[in-house]
Parts: C-alpha cells; sequence; structure tokens
C-alpha cells in the first residue's frame, strides 16, 4: 500500500487548488455568464392572462370577476371584448374604488358590481360564460366552498381562468413567517389539494401554464418594485422594536411577511400559475 502523505503535502494540495478556484472565480468565464444574465429575456407580463381570455370569449358572454378589487381587470376585459361583466368583492373599500373607477370608464351600464363574498352574491346558478379569478384562491378562507360556487355560476362547458401561487419548495421557516400573513391561508397554496378541489367541483383542468418569474422579471426590470421591498425588508429588520412599539408586533409580523411574497417567487420557492378549467358538461 501507498504511505499516507504527509499532512504537510495535503495543504500544498488544498492551497494549489484554491488558487486554481481563485483563478476561475475571476476568470473570464465568470464574468461572461454574469454579462448574459444582465440581458432582458424579454419576459411577458401580467397582460398574458388576457391574452389567455381572448380565446374563451364569445361576443355576449357574462364574465364573473371573483375578487375584482378596484375592477382594473374587468375594465379591460371590457374594452377588448363585447361583454356584460360583474365583479364580486368582499372588501369595502375595493368595491367603492370599482364603482368610481367603472363610472369614469363609461362602463356602469355594462358592469355591476357586488360587495359579498362569491358564496353569497347574488349570482345565478349557470349564469355565467367565463369566470376570471386572478391573485384570489390562495386568500379565500373555505377554497372548497368558493370553488363550488364558482362552478354553481358557470353555464355548462363555461370555462374559468385562476391565476394562484403555489408552495413549491418554501422552508419550515418559511411557512411559519407565511403564517402571518393576514391575507394569505398558506394550506391553499398545496397544488395537490387544489388539483382534488376543482375535480371534486366539476372542473375539469384543461391547461395548466406555468408563469414562474416571468411577471415579476417584467415588472423588475421597469419599476423595481422587488428591489424596494428589499429596501424595505431590511429597514424592518434594522428598526424593528421601534416598528413593533409603535404599530404592534401583528402589524409588523404581517408586513414582515408580505414583504417576501415576491422574493419567494423570484427564488422559485413559491410558483405563480395560471390554471384554466372548464364546467363538465
Amino acid at each position: 500500500m501507498p504511505h499516507a502523505m504527509r499532512p504537510a503535502a495535503i495543504l500544498e494540495l488544498v492551497k494549489q487548488g484554491h488558487v486554481e478556484a481563485l483563478i476561475a472565480t475571476y476568470g473570464p468565464g465568470t464574468w461572461r455568464i454574469y454579462a448574459d444574465l444582465d440581458v432582458s429575456m424579454a419576459p411577458d407580463g401580467p397582460d398574458e392572462l388576457f391574452d389567455v381570455a381572448a380565446s374563451l370569449i364569445r361576443p355576449g358572454d357574462v364574465v364573473l370577476d371573483v375578487g375584482c378589487r378596484d375592477a382594473s381587470h374587468l375594465i379591460g376585459l371590457c374594452r377588448r371584448h363585447d361583454i356584460t361583466a360583474i365583479g364580486v368583492d368582499p372588501v369595502p373599500v375595493h368595491i367603492a374604488k370599482a364603482a368610481e373607477v367603472v363610472s369614469v370608464a363609461g362602463l356602469a351600464d355594462r358592469v355591476s358590481l357586488h360587495q359579498a363574498t362569491l358564496e353569497e352574491a347574488p349570482i345565478a346558478m349557470q349564469s355565467v360564460d367565463l369566470i376570471w379569478c386572478r391573485d384570489v384562491l390562495e386568500q379565500v378562507a373555505d377554497l372548497p366552498a368558493v370553488v363550488r360556487a364558482a362552478a354553481r355560476a358557470l353555464r355548462p362547458g363555461g370555462a374559468m381562468i385562476v391565476f394562484t401561487v403555489l408552495d413549491n419548495g418554501l422552508t419550515t421557516s418559511d411557512r411559519e413567517l407565511l403564517a402571518h400573513h393576514r391575507g394569505v391561508v398558506p394550506a391553499n397554496m398545496d397544488s395537490a389539494r387544489l388539483m382534488a378541489i376543482y375535480a371534486e367541483s366539476g372542473l375539469l383542468l384543461e391547461q395548466t401554464i406555468e408563469i414562474g418569474t416571468r411577471w415579476r422579471e417584467h415588472a423588475e426590470e421597469r419599476t423595481q418594485p422587488v428591489s424596494r421591498k428589499l429596501l424595505q425588508l431590511a429597514r424592518l429588520r434594522r428598526q424593528r422594536d421601534e416598528l413593533t412599539t409603535t404599530y404592534g408586533p401583528d402589524d409588523v409580523a404581517h408586513v414582515e411577511a408580505n414583504l417576501h411574497w415576491e422574493l419567494w417567487q423570484f427564488l422559485g420557492l413559491t410558483l405563480p400559475s395560471v390554471h384554466v378549467l372548464r364546467r363538465d358538461r
């Protein structure tokens, strides 16, 4: 058997290998990668969802926006298509703003608004051709009830477009942090559970589009919202005690969790996805 190498010889080999690693680290190949990564991949933005809807909408259709917020999506759909639109949202300030914006847009005769959850809204059974549901399912208290209500509202053969964010590898500490987010129900981000709820409600999954980081890249290349949130997060952590004294621990914990929302998407720990569903005939 060969003699064992002396410790000094081993150390010399380690040092030599480390020097070679340093040379590679600061070599031209590394910098070329950084240069390549500075080039935009021309990602699509959120308007991609309008393109998905365009293939599903016919003139005269009734379109329901679940969680319509300020009705900006409904207005966008009305301007693109000859439709009648319904907006539902349980938050009073959202409906007040939506009513104002719809009026200014001159669409009050085509858009009706209801302050209610979908389960409570006065939507007739089988009266809707398309449901638009963006950034909503991860925030509802009773996910099965909401999906069942959506299925009831759709006419046979009607479609539903869902944009939602799914857990794609959040760590235990990430989930503990997310639990402080007042709007998000972490259990609703479980992909397998969501698929089962769709099926149980009579909704067939026709298409899945993984958005991944595309929409976030699109926004960051234009207005740098995530960079701002990282700066806010750093400031929050440096002055946590003062902020907690001023606003209380619950408010600070919620804001800290919310400041991670886009960051997790950039890191691939959550997966923004679009689901195109069809009510079983």
